[in-house]
């Protein structure tokens, strides 16, 4: 049953005759009637009754009609879209996404690729610090990253926070899983913490704690990628890192665990950063505008 077929199905019955419809869509009678033929014939039933004055649909006809209307709206209303899309000028949009916050901004990229036809999109992985400088050399045009430390030059869109976590290597099981975390309980542990390539960010907060909260704190390796960070614990890490919730991944060895915190520790704040320009606003409905 194709779509031409049901087209000029469709064009009989509004016409009520053969004839009048072979004018209409400007082909001869016999094509036009062996058309019908072969789609009476597909059915297994006749789709018309055949009067002196015109043609009037059966029953089965009639559920055809409106079925193959709708049909062909919608094929048409398809057609109108792609043709749209298709000539419209794309703009070359640069998205950077920091590496602390991968996992957790897929569903917003998956979101700009499935709304934003008109984009094409450019996906650059960096620390945040780097983002910050290359939207402000237009290398990126948003950033997927880190509420930044200062508010000028952004427009910035902040997300909800982030848990933080810690994650413990199975060789503290004994001592730790199942209990609610206090910093206190990592005392002399050796620690792993995110750290980012340039300036003040989330370690400088979380050293702070720590030092605020352990009799000996024991940092023994700065890492910028939570990824890093799980894969070096599964290779055999024997301490303690701190994640974002969104950004874990449980261990496929059983090398390590989460355990949560007694006291919860907003550190990670996701955003969405462009400049403060009107150019760059014009990319967010009004409802997004800064928290």
């Amino acid at each position: 049953m194709d779509l031409k077929r049901l087209h000029y199905f469709c064009s009989i019955a509004e016409q009520g005759s053969i004839s009048k419809a072979a004018k209409l869509l400007n082909i001869a009678q016999p094509p036009l009637g062996k058309r019908l033929q072969e789609l009476e014939e597909e059915i297994g039933s006749p789709l018309f009754t055949r009067t002196p004055r015109r043609m009037v649909l059966t029953e089965a006809g009639t559920f055809l009609y409106r079925q193959a209307c709708d049909i062909l709206s919608r094929v048409n209303q398809l057609k109108r879209q792609t043709i749209t899309i298709a000539t419209r000028k794309q703009r070359r949009v640069n998205i950077g996404i920091s590496y602390l916050y991968l996992r957790y901004f897929n569903t917003i990229l998956m979101d700009y690729y499935r709304n934003r036809p008109d984009w094409d999109i450019n996906v650059i992985v960096s620390d945040s610090s780097h983002l910050e400088a290359m939207l402000l050399d237009n290398t990126v045009d948003i950033a997927l990253m880190q509420v930044p430390g200062d508010r000028q030059p952004w427009f910035i869109r902040e997300l909800e926070p982030i848990d933080t976590i810690a994650v413990i290597s199975s060789h503290y099981s004994p001592m730790l899983a199942g209990k609610a975390l206090q910093f206190s309980d990592l005392s002399g542990i050796p620690l792993m913490l995110l750290h980012r390539i340039g300036g003040e960010g989330t370690y400088e907060v979380m050293r702070s704690k720590l030092f605020s909260s352990l009799d000996q704190v024991n940092i023994t390796i700065k890492v910028s990628e939570p990824r890093l960070v799980l894969e070096m614990m599964e290779q055999g890490f024997d301490g303690a890192a701190f994640l974002p919730r969104s950004e874990f991944i449980p261990s496929a060895l059983g090398k390590y665990m989460v355990c949560p915190l007694a006291e919860p520790f907003a550190i990670y704040h996701p955003a969405i950063v462009t400049l403060s320009t009107a150019q760059d606003r014009l990319l967010w409905p009004q409802e997004h505008e800064v928290v």
